[in-house]
């Protein structure tokens, strides 16, 4: 029975349920949306900087981008026309940050 119970955001005052796709984030779609945008823009203020990127940071939002798909693909239910706008939005500009990775001289920073 525990696969089938729904769990509540765990972000503090929020009571939305979190999509099977986002339950190991703990987060709802708006606040996993959130939190994806702010990560990626992020990432992009550290690239224009010329600073060197933590590989594990560029995993992180390749898994937030195969997250961001699933919701979209409706694996995890119906998803709504707002929602289905800024899931896009994101994935264009998780696009787009790849691109300016992949064409700048993007330093990495060792993992290890």
């Amino acid at each position: 029975m525990g696969s089938s119970e729904s769990q509540s955001c765990h972000v503090a005052g929020c009571s939305q349920v979190v999509l099977p796709a986002l339950a190991s984030q703990f987060l709802c779609l708006d606040h996993f949306l959130d939190q994806a945008f702010r990560r990626a823009g992020e990432v992009l203020d550290q690239c224009r900087q010329s600073q060197p990127l933590d590989p594990r940071t560029l995993d992180w939002l390749l898994a937030e981008g195969r997250r961001a798909v699933r919701v979209l693909a409706g694996e995890t239910g119906p998803v709504d026309s707002a929602h289905r706008e800024r899931i896009l939005e994101l994935l264009l500009r998780l696009a787009n940050l790849h691109e300016y990775v992949a064409h700048h001289s993007i330093r990495l920073t060792d993992p290890f």
